[in-house]
């Protein structure tokens, strides 16, 4: 992840999500693109996820509200914060394929009419 040349931004949305969060941001680490930031937005977590980040993940950027307002709000603030020419939004308890950034780029990079692009997503059993 290099947030120095970042095409994207990807939003985490985050409330005790403490036993996602490892997966999720190791799967982030692995991405055949690096030029992307990753953006924690924490809604006021009370399990220690916020800290765990910031230890095993230092270089994941994390905005803290205040108290859990949801969602949306979160991401309304993560695209707020956000300076990329893109913005990607992801649930914390997502695994990411490794080519989920490469493909992505490559999609919305087609057509200047493109607005937004979707991934396919599987759902696997604990």
């Amino acid at each position: 992840m290099d947030k120095n040349m970042a095409q994207v931004t990807i939003i985490i949305p985050n409330y005790n999500g403490i036993k996602y969060l490892g997966v999720c941001l190791d799967s982030l680490e692995r991405q055949t693109v690096k030029d992307f930031r990753v953006l924690l937005v924490d809604n006021g977590s009370t399990d220690g996820s916020v800290e765990e980040v910031k230890k095993a993940y230092p270089k994941v950027d994390i905005f803290s509200l205040d108290k859990n307002y949801g969602f949306c709000r979160a991401v309304n603030e993560g695209i707020r914060l956000s300076k990329t020419a893109y913005v990607l939004l992801l649930n914390n308890d997502v695994e990411a394929d490794s080519r989920f950034v490469e493909e992505l780029l490559k999609a919305i990079k087609k057509d200047d009419k493109i607005f937004s692009v979707a991934s396919k997503m599987l759902q696997y059993d604990d």
